[in-house]
């Protein structure tokens, strides 16, 4: 098989940033399957490349970028939009499912997602993942690593001048899966007005992803790191034993990574074959073997589930269901309210 040929190309507009890769058909005739992905291309590339190997005759086309700036983008480029859609921000994922923009698919790998990760056939829920809290423990004593909000707390409490400016998190003005994850701490938490606090007092500083802000942790620039995605922070963790991945003890966020077909998809079939790959076992052990992804499958060996983990603790592990209460996490009202509090605690790093 002749060498496959990558090509990145960065694509600017006004409002727009995203990457584009490209992974070129190697038999003919050949189709286009354009993607939408949130995934960074390193994590969701040995899928797309096995797809590929499976499907020779499609052309995939990967855009990467922003869960926000994503869902932007598919807007704007209406309806000449992608044939699939990815991305951890399941609010904004399943508003554009709600608004009528995805077209629904059944078969046989749909049917055996669990009845939480499938809503009318239309989106699908295709891996999980918590969201943790990350320290570089060769800043803090052992004793001193909070194992939960009110132990984080305490130790901005206690700590407040060492720590000013060394406290990360998403910037969720700007990141979808960062107003996800924040906007459901407020629903969970009591201690969310303090913890909002705290972090405007610690001079918390904004992070456009998990990626940036795992590399400012292991750079000594960051002693902690908030909600961040557990797949990457446990495939850092690997690589840069400095870094401690914390499941708050509390309560721990499992995100849904979810797909949908798009209504105004130029190769429906292609998307289908993806999607029924996406949630074939085969596809799911590789999320899981070589991107450090949850599977959302329950039969995937070796593996912890969204429901092994509620059954362990459903006290702790506090799942986000592809189900009508994430409309109420994207209403408008109720949004600009949570960016409100935010911009009123939160200070800018110098």
């Amino acid at each position: 098989m002749r060498k496959l040929v990558l090509l990145l190309i960065m694509l600017a507009t006004n409002l727009h940033a995203a990457n584009l890769y490209q992974i070129p058909a190697t038999s003919s005739p050949s189709t286009k399957l354009i993607i939408y992905g949130a995934a960074d291309y390193p994590a969701i590339s040995p899928l797309l490349m096995a797809f590929h190997h499976k499907y020779p005759n499609i052309d995939i086309e990967y855009t990467e970028g922003n869960t926000l700036k994503l869902y932007q983008k598919f807007l704007a480029v209406q309806p000449n939009g992608p044939d699939v859609m990815l991305s951890s921000a399941m609010d904004l994922q399943f508003k554009l499912v709600n608004d009528g923009y995805a077209r629904a698919y059944l078969s046989s790998e749909t049917e055996r997602l669990p009845h939480w990760a499938n809503w009318r056939n239309e989106i699908f829920g295709f891996t999980y993942e918590p969201a943790v809290i990350v320290v570089n423990k060769t800043l803090l004593e052992s004793t001193d690593i909070p194992r939960s909000r009110s132990e984080l707390l305490t130790l901005l409490r206690r700590q407040s001048e060492s720590l000013k400016g060394r406290i990360g998190t998403f910037d969720i003005e700007r990141v979808g899966i960062g107003y996800l994850t924040w906007a459901n701490d407020r629903q969970q938490t009591t201690s969310y007005g303090r913890l909002l606090e705290a972090f405007g007092n610690s001079l918390a500083r904004q992070f456009p992803s998990s990626a940036s802000m795992l590399q400012s942790l292991q750079d000594k620039e960051l002693t902690i790191a908030y909600n961040v995605l557990g797949s990457y922070a446990n495939s850092w963790a690997k690589i840069y034993p400095d870094l401690q991945v914390i499941l708050p003890e509390d309560f721990t966020t499992l995100v849904m990574r979810s797909a949908f077909i798009s209504r105004s998809a130029r190769n429906p079939e292609s998307a289908r074959l993806f999607i029924d790959f996406l949630l074939s076992k085969e596809g799911q052990r590789i999320l899981a073997d070589a991107s450090s992804l949850y599977p959302i499958r329950d039969d995937i060996p070796g593996y912890e589930t969204v429901t092994s983990l509620i059954k362990i603790d459903d006290s702790r592990f506090k799942p986000i269901y592809l189900d009508l209460s994430l409309l109420a996490i994207s209403d408008k009202s109720k949004k600009q309210i949570i960016l409100d509090e935010w911009d009123s605690a939160m200070r800018s790093y110098p």
